[in-house]
């Protein structure tokens, strides 16, 4: 008898549980790869043997004999899995955000389908890699560097940017320069702090220390061009050129003219404060030990920001709406002083919002790697009918959505099943979306008829509601009668009892269906009306 997956990357099998040290050695490869998946009761050409007397105490002392093994520990999942009668234990395992494990003391790595010890050099290549990223590496002190080696413009900037942020509450004129400094942990210890360099620094100091500390911007029309027609690189302290870059791509910022109403609505293709953010995220994130620059790249409708260093760790494109883990601490914190950033957390979602409000594609992760995160912006208007969406929302709702809003609205655009939840119950008392089933929403009828796609709006809503119908009316044909929990089977709660409960009397009026007995007793019954 033999299984359709095959041992990979990701899937072993294991024919016994006499091969459970085998089993942990594998596990750990796994948490310092990609992740995977253990079967025991499995030979290695697929055939199933199965494993005998499988109770819940053998799953307990097999899933304490890896945990007590495995260092550090990591939560697995064990269960037993049928495969053609066969009993199976079946063990996942993810990818870990502490990819140094061992087990029994010894570290692993899957190479291919095999596991193999990893290399001790390696090991601890992964072990000091971990702690430095965990570690806040803008607030290291750099020895030789003084305080004379920073660029009295760049220092000059940051007393006029914390003057007129507000968030920074001592008087700064009572202070020299030094003594600003200290406070803001820029100085520890008499010694120049890697924030301190890489925000004040001049020049001549950062190419001697982080030469590849600079911001390279080049422009071309569309990708399919070799050649950049427009280039510029930046060096020195970030705030000695923060707005130069801005600049710089403003001046190849085309506008878009979106219809609304009676009149046109000017954009530009990318807005201020979500290229801002997006290079100001760059500088708190990238990983200042890597020999590679930050690029900037500027097409017609489109930014593309190249930064050393993958994602912190926890963090992933998937939840990176949800989750912020700045790389570097301190420079997060001075940028936020000083008003170039918002609340710590916040920059992809104001991208978002901005991104998604006018119609256009959300932040995009897709091309980032474990060294390198790529952020592209899309300055084309891909859903002018969802812009032109938001602004009525603003005007006849005075109401500006927010990203979460937007972020649920999209969703539903695209017919993405959301949770219910405040958002929703929100959204719907505003009349933006309409309930079509169990946490499955369509845009309003207003917005179709804004949009001139009544026909599209009837389908939407229609087709789902009677698809419905007809799954009840079939069940009456097959078994003549129905109850209340043969509905709730039907639909699998992806329906409420109320919703059920509204179809069946939608159809009892068109006289399709009726109910024999007294209504909603238990020993009622719905029959087809013949």
């Amino acid at each position: 008898m033999n299984i359709n997956i095959k041992e990979s990357e990701m899937v072993e099998f294991k024919e016994s549980l006499s091969e459970l040290k085998e089993g942990g050695q594998t596990l750990c490869s796994f948490a310092n790869h990609k992740g995977g998946v253990l079967y025991f009761g499995i030979k290695n050409n697929g055939d199933v043997l199965g494993i005998q007397n499988i109770t819940s105490r053998t799953l307990t002392n097999i899933t304490q004999y890896l945990f007590d093994n495995l260092e550090p520990q990591k939560i697995i999942q064990i269960e037993e899995e049928l495969v053609k009668d066969k009993s199976l234990i079946k063990i996942t395992i993810g990818k870990s955000n502490t990819p140094y494990h061992t087990f029994r003391k010894r570290p692993y790595i899957r190479i291919g389908n095999t596991t193999k010890d990893m290399p001790y050099e390696e090991y601890q290549d992964r072990l000091l890699k971990y702690k430095s990223n965990n570690q806040d590496s803008s607030a290291m002190m750099i020895p030789d560097i003084k305080i004379t080696d920073l660029s009295v413009d760049a220092i000059r900037e940051l007393r006029q940017l914390l003057t007129q942020s507000g968030r920074y509450e001592i008087d700064i004129n009572q202070l020299t320069d030094e003594q600003l400094l200290k406070d803001l942990l820029l100085i520890r210890e008499n010694k120049i702090t890697v924030a301190a360099l890489v925000l004040l620094g001049t020049e001549a100091t950062l190419s001697k220390s982080f030469p590849y500390v600079e911001v390279r911007y080049g422009y071309r029309i569309n990708e399919g061009e070799i050649i950049n027609q427009d280039t510029a690189i930046f060096k020195g302290g970030y705030l000695c050129y923060y707005n130069k870059i801005w600049s710089k791509i403003q001046s190849r910022n085309i506008t878009i003219n979106i219809p609304f109403e009676m009149r046109l609505i000017e954009r530009k293709a990318f807005d201020e404060q979500s290229i801002r953010e997006a290079i100001n995220n760059a500088i708190v994130h990238r990983d200042y030990f890597l020999s590679e620059s930050t690029f900037v790249m500027q097409y017609s409708t489109k930014i593309a920001i190249k930064n050393p260093g993958g994602f912190p760790e926890g963090i992933t494109k998937e939840n990176i709406l949800y989750e912020s883990k700045p790389r570097n601490k301190l420079l997060a914190d001075i940028l936020f002083k000083c008003e170039l950033v918002e609340q710590f957390g916040n920059g992809v979602n104001l991208m978002y919002k901005n991104q998604v409000s006018l119609g256009k594609n959300p932040p995009n992760y897709d091309k980032t790697t474990e060294n390198r995160v790529v952020l592209e912006l899309d300055g084309n208007i891909q859903d002018i009918e969802f812009a032109k969406y938001v602004f009525r929302v603003a005007i006849s709702k005075q109401k500006n959505l927010n990203d979460t809003e937007l972020f649920i609205l999209n969703k539903i655009k695209k017919g993405q099943p959301v949770k219910s939840d405040d958002t929703t119950k929100d959204l719907l008392s505003l009349g933006l979306i309409e309930q079509i089933g169990y946490e499955k929403y369509m845009l309003s009828k207003q917005y179709y008829l804004d949009m001139d796609k009544k026909g599209k709006y009837t389908k939407t809503k229609g087709l789902t509601r009677n698809k419905n119908k007809e799954l009840i009316l079939q069940h009456l044909k097959d078994f003549g009668t129905g109850k209340k929990q043969d509905f709730v089977q039907i639909f699998e709660y992806k329906l409420t009892e109320k919703q059920i409960w509204t179809l069946l009397n939608e159809l009892r009026e068109e006289g399709k269906i009726y109910f024999d007995g007294k209504m909603r007793s238990p020993k009622g019954v719905w029959r087809l009306k013949i």
